[in-house]
């Protein structure tokens, strides 16, 4: 078993978390590149609280398709979020943060072999501190990804403890464009989403 809750959020929806694919479970084979993000117009529009670049190296299929997917959205929507919205993602970053620290200290015990895992890379706009904390959780994510990979080759960890550990990283990371999906509106000031009108009718 992990050394740390691998628990699923609440409100992570099954359907859209991103199992890795079976080749890059085993590191059989090469990730693709990314040649182009969605939502980068919505990017390109934003005048940036903060404006840096950042060369992410991803060796997961989860970090590949989450950055390609859902990055520039998230970037987009935390620059321009406020009130309750801010206080919300504040919060979940903080719940994400504390559990990629204890799952760190879990992967770092474990006994590995060398993989020869060869990272990709593709260089991300910083327009608000918050997509930088992103970054880090998906650099975290592909560090327990590679660590738990080399302890899978090494016979140091159950691959059934290794899925359920990269599945509750996935969900934890999953929670940010959930959040940022909805209008600043629709959460109170104390950061709770309120309920969707047309959810009650």
């Amino acid at each position: 078993m992990s050394g740390f809750e691998t628990e699923k959020p609440e409100a992570a929806d099954p359907e859209r978390l991103i199992a890795p694919s079976p080749a890059a479970q085993t590191g059989a084979g090469g990730l693709r590149p990314i040649k182009r993000l969605t939502s980068d117009d919505r990017l390109a529009r934003i005048h940036p609280e903060t404006l840096a670049k950042t060369e992410l190296l991803y060796y997961s299929d989860f970090a590949r398709t989450f950055v390609r997917s859902d990055y520039n959205f998230c970037a987009a929507k935390m620059t321009v979020a406020r009130g309750g919205k801010l206080l919300a993602l504040e919060a979940e970053f903080h719940t994400a943060e504390t559990f990629f620290r204890k799952a760190l200290v879990w992967a770092n015990k474990l006994h590995g072999r060398s993989t020869g895992l060869e990272p990709e890379r593709v260089t991300l706009e910083i327009k608000h501190p918050m997509s930088g904390r992103l970054v880090r959780l998906l650099t975290i994510y592909d560090q327990l990804f590679r660590k738990t990979m080399e302890a899978l080759v090494g016979r140091s960890v159950m691959a059934h403890d290794r899925k359920s550990a990269l599945d509750a990283a996935a969900a934890r990371i999953k929670q940010i464009p959930i959040l940022c999906m909805p209008d600043n509106d629709r959460y109170t000031p104390e950061g709770v989403l309120l309920p969707d009108h047309d959810d009650t009718h």
